[in-house]
C-alpha cells in the first residue's frame, strides 16, 4: 500500500503531469490566459490533499483529474461574478510624469529662487545654497568657513528670513501674474532647488 502511495505521488508530482492538467484546463473552457494559474492552483490543492489519496479507490491521474474539475468548476463561478475593467496603457506613466502645467509651475518657481539668490547678502546666499541646494551638512559648511555649527545655523535662518522676505515683496509686485500656485498669505516659497539637503 504505502509503495503504491508512492508511486502515485512521484507519477503525480513531476512536469508531465502540468501538461496533461493544462489540456484538462482548456477542455474544462478555462481560458490561456488564466490556465497556468489554475494549473498551479490544481497542482497545490493535490500536494495539500494526497494524504486522502487512496490507490483502491482509483488511479492517480483520475483523482487528479476530480481536482481540476473541481477546481475549473470554482474558476468558473468566481469569473462570472468578477467584473474586470481595463486600465490605459499610459497610466503608470501618466501618474509619474508631472503635467505640463505642474512642470512650467516648478520651472517658474526655480528662476524665482535664483533670482531671489542673486539678490541676498553673499554671505546670506552662500548658506542658502551648499546647504538647502548643494546638499552640504551644516557641520561641513561651518567647518569650511572656520565658524562655529551654532553660528551657521543661526546665519541659515537670517538667510531663510530674508529669502522669504524678498520672495513675498516679488509676489506682491507680481500681483496675479505668477503663473503657479500661491502660497499661503504671509509665507514664501520655499527653496524648490534642493536636491539632498542634509542637517
Amino acid at each position: 500500500m504505502q509503495d503504491d502511495r508512492e508511486k502515485a505521488f512521484w507519477r503525480l508530482f513531476n512536469k508531465n503531469t502540468i501538461v496533461l492538467v493544462r489540456r484538462w484546463l482548456r477542455l474544462l473552457g478555462v481560458p490561456r490566459r488564466d490556465r497556468r494559474d489554475v494549473a498551479q492552483d490544481v497542482m497545490l490543492a493535490a500536494h495539500l490533499s494526497f494524504s486522502k489519496y487512496d490507490p483502491e479507490r482509483g488511479s492517480p491521474e483520475r483523482w487528479l483529474n476530480r481536482i481540476a474539475v473541481h477546481i475549473a468548476s470554482h474558476y468558473g463561478e468566481r469569473s462570472r461574478r468578477r467584473v474586470e475593467v481595463p486600465l490605459p496603457d499610459d497610466l503608470e506613466v501618466a501618474i509619474e510624469q508631472p503635467s505640463a502645467e505642474e512642470q512650467i509651475g516648478s520651472e517658474c518657481d526655480r528662476l524665482l529662487a535664483l533670482s531671489l539668490l542673486r539678490e541676498l547678502d553673499d554671505e546670506l546666499s552662500a548658506i542658502l545654497v551648499a546647504h538647502d541646494i548643494e546638499g552640504v551638512p551644516m557641520a561641513e559648511f561651518a567647518s569650511q568657513c572656520g565658524i562655529p555649527l551654532s553660528t551657521a545655523y543661526k546665519r541659515r535662518l537670517r538667510a531663510l528670513a530674508a529669502f522669504q522676505l524678498l520672495a513675498a515683496q516679488r509676489l506682491t509686485a507680481m500681483g496675479e501674474r505668477e503663473p503657479g500656485p500661491r502660497p499661503p498669505p504671509g509665507e514664501a516659497p520655499r527653496l524648490v532647488l534642493v536636491s539632498s539637503a542634509r542637517p
